[in-house]
């Protein structure tokens, strides 16, 4: 049995003394807390992080992590939750302060229980029990805690009374639970999600705290010289760019767009409502330099759903302002290799310890809605900072209000300016008291680049080429609803076309690039064969493509604005371009879109697509409108915000566990094997392959499947190997895995590999999966 250590020789780690670790924790919690909250609570908090790793004193911790070959030690952070809970209680006590803060108290125990894990819910009380206390030099302890809380002075740290706690802390939780209690009382949602903010930043000034003294990380914030440069940037872009066909019409936009701004610049959120291909993204910038150098904003943080967006804004943002830009999404690279974008660490990047950060809609509701203890150092370096939010209409709509309620709390609490960006605005007045103050741009009747042709004519796989030839273009593409319905439709069109493209969600990430590459380049050829590309919705929002003709399977109607925004997106082509809508019936019988679009938004859209054969460009706009009134009408989408109630009386789960998607189906993962041609076009993958000195996606896999090779691997290390294995990772649903692997091999691999080489294919894809009418981005 180890011996006890005496506690001023403990350590944190090798080469840190403990004591020198929950000081700085102490105090770098406190410096967090002090402009925003009572001298009371930061104090309780400061006392939160003195305690956070003091478990780390028992004899058997030290022998571990004094010993080499030990990999993992016993579990510190329950008891130092039920050290807190007892001194905590005390200082209340001492204080006079302990009904006003018994509420805190509960919180901070909560978070030294999770500081390494999930965020678990108020009622387990797993932490509250007897530990073996002979392990611990008490004595030491005690006079390191009165040196710095002196109102503690007279409290007995020793086995006799920290046994009797366990019981009086029972009758004490029950009072607390209680007064968390809102089943007896009217209860609004935003103030209560800002009682929950507070709860969730003084997790974050823990949790930061603790992890920043480990590795140090530091952020850059931009000062008024930084966006007054960005401003020039940006003149000069459009001076660099003034022969573009749309240059005049997206200067007369951010001049409509600022003047506006000018009229209102006090106000929380603002919603830019532009048509696709006017400049949202350059003039969103804009106006957050402007709230930079006019009202002390300090950071830049750009959100948006898809990786293709995500990926593509990134470049735009770091040629546009000569900045580099963070990237945070689950293919991001994480290294310090000085090739890469930016040379942060796996803490910095979860952080978003940059001045400029680009993130995605998962990553952005966790820094609303934390579900692990690490996710809530996205808020570390967040107040003061400008948030975009690109194509939000994308975001579930059952709980769109839950989330705009979630985000308007935050932005108060921590200062943040909010603009919204669409050509498809969703309603805000449902989720949000302050609703956003609208910048709206109508399109120039000038510069129309295309016309909405409707037919009420039904078509199937194979009279579809016929609608495409009719009104046959140098580049045309055609989006359906479903995989199956996109495979069928391409291989009609393959065989009576030179050039053709297929690209659907099932198909890996790396090959769904470099075909969207290899489409863009295919785009800005000028050819003498038509150009055709089928496609499910992965090309339909953010992705910068242009076609002459689309031709869109009967969707929603967001779908089909969305799908406007890739026909001539930047009057390239003399001719006026087309979007054609059309009913597809699978088989000449079945209607594809009720597998993915519910009834009764199918309904609106009909009714209002079906009412004109022929829209132009600028009545596309208004009929959005009415279609989202028309939606909320039916449906405001309220009920998830009961989760923040349940939140508050200890159900965190309620709120951590929301997607911003909506999820179709159960998926498993699956390693395909495939490189695609030209894959070393992707720089990304390039250097994460030489740097773990893999050639082929076999080698790869064979890394993955070597335990000796993955436990040598850092935390980061293992983190940038599995960004490059997910590359050729594809979830498919449950039927579709099980038809190509066993069960067997998931219980075994957890991802295992395709090894059937017929089963995917480098034109179409994974060839099983189409049967199961799968909705796959």
């Amino acid at each position: 049995m180890p011996s006890i250590i005496s506690f001023q020789s403990c350590i944190a780690r090798p080469g840190s003394l403990l004591t020198d670790h929950l000081l700085a924790v102490k105090e770098a919690v406190e410096y967090f807390l002090k402009d925003d909250f009572d001298c009371v609570t930061v104090k309780l908090a400061g006392l939160a992080g003195l305690c956070h790793d003091l478990a780390k004193a028992n004899a058997d911790w030290q022998h571990y992590i004094r010993t080499p070959n030990i990999k993992k030690g016993p579990n510190h952070s329950a008891c130092g939750a039920f050290l807190f809970s007892y001194l905590g209680y005390h200082l209340l006590r001492k204080l006079n302060y302990w009904e006003e803060k018994q509420r805190e108290w509960l919180w901070l125990i909560h978070d030294i229980q999770n500081h390494h894990s999930m965020l678990g819910d108020l009622f387990n009380e797993n932490w509250l029990t007897k530990y073996d206390w002979g392990k611990f030099d008490l004595e030491g302890m005690a006079q390191f805690i009165k040196d710095y809380y002196p109102e503690l002075d007279d409290i007995l740290l020793n086995e006799r009374e920290l046994i009797h706690w366990i019981e009086e802390c029972r009758f004490h939780l029950e009072d607390v639970y209680d007064e968390l209690g809102l089943e007896y009382e009217q209860w609004e949602p935003l103030p209560i999600m800002t009682e929950l903010h507070k709860w969730r930043q003084l997790t974050t000034a823990l949790i930061s705290g603790d992890r920043f003294h480990v590795k140090k990380v530091e952020t850059n914030w931009l000062k008024k010289k930084d966006f007054e440069k960005f401003l020039t940037h940006i003149e000069e872009f459009a001076k660099i760019n003034h022969n573009h066909p749309l240059s005049i019409t997206r200067i007369k936009a951010q001049q409509a767009v600022f003047s506006q701004l000018e009229q209102n610049p006090n106000s929380l959120f603002y919603s830019l409502n532009m048509p696709t291909g006017y400049g949202k993204t350059v003039t969103s910038l804009k106006m957050a330099a402007w709230f930079g150098k006019k009202q002390g904003y300090r950071k830049i943080v750009y959100v948006a759903p898809y990786l293709s967006i995500l990926e593509q804004t990134t470049a735009v943002i770091e040629k546009l302002l000569s900045i580099k830009v963070l990237e945070h999404h689950s293919l991001a690279i994480v290294n310090d290799d000085p090739y890469q974008r930016v040379g942060f660490s796996q803490l910095a990047m979860e952080s978003w310890a940059n001045s400029v950060v680009c993130t995605s809609f998962h990553q952005f509701s966790k820094a609303i809605f934390p579900s692990r203890s690490q996710d809530v150092l996205r808020r570390a370096f967040l107040k003061d900072a400008v948030i975009i939010i690109d194509e939000p209409q994308i975001f579930n709509p059952d709980i769109w209000n839950l989330f705009l309620c979630g985000l308007e709390a935050l932005a108060k609490f921590i200062n943040l300016k909010v603009i919204f960006l669409s050509a498809t605005m969703p309603p805000f007045q449902y989720g949000l008291k302050d609703v956003p103050y609208p910048l709206m741009v109508q399109g120039d009747k000038d510069y129309i680049r295309y016309s909405v042709q409707v037919t009420d004519e039904k078509y199937n796989e194979d009279t579809v080429v016929d609608l495409l030839k009719k009104d046959e273009r140098e580049t045309q593409a055609i989006i359906l609803n479903t995989v199956k319905d996109a495979y069928l439709v391409f291989k009609n069109i393959s065989q009576s076309v030179s050039k053709s493209y297929l690209v659907h969600g099932l198909m890996t990430p790396i090959h769904k690039k470099i075909l969207i590459k290899n489409i863009r380049n295919e785009l800005e050829k000028k050819s003498t064969n038509p150009l055709y590309v089928v496609s499910t919705q992965v090309l339909e929002a953010g992705v910068d493509v242009s076609f002459q003709h689309v031709a869109r399977a009967l969707p929603i109607f967001p779908s089909i604005v969305q799908s406007a925004g890739r026909v001539n997106r930047h009057m390239a082509d003399n001719q006026l371009g087309l979007l054609t809508v059309f009913p597809f019936y699978r088989g000449n019988e079945k209607d594809t879109r009720s597998m993915i679009y519910p009834k009764t938004l199918q309904r609106i859209t009909d009714r209002l697509i079906f009412s004109k054969k022929t829209f132009h460009e600028l009545e596309l706009a208004e009929l959005v409108k009415v279609y989202y009134e028309e939606m909320f009408r039916q449906n405001s989408y309220e009920t998830a915000l009961v989760r923040i109630g349940d939140a508050y009386e200890g159900n965190w789960h309620r709120l951590s566990e929301i997607s911003p998607f909506k999820e179709q189906y159960f998926t498993l993962p699956l390693f395909i094997p495939f490189e695609p041609e030209q894959s070393d076009l992707l720089e990304s993958v390039s250097l994460l392959k030489k740097h773990f000195k893999v050639k082929s996606p076999f080698e790869i896999y064979e890394k993955y499947d070597d335990y000796k090779f993955m436990s040598t691997l850092s935390f980061e290390e293992r983190k940038q190997f599995m960004i490059l294995f997910n590359y050729y990772v594809l979830n498919v649903s449950v039927d579709t895995a099980l038809k190509v692997v066993s069960k067997e091999d998931y219980l075994e691999k957890r991802v295992p590999i395709l090894l059937d080489t017929d089963a995917y294919d480098g034109t179409l894809g994974l060839k099983v999966g189409v049967e199961d009418d799968q909705f796959i981005w």
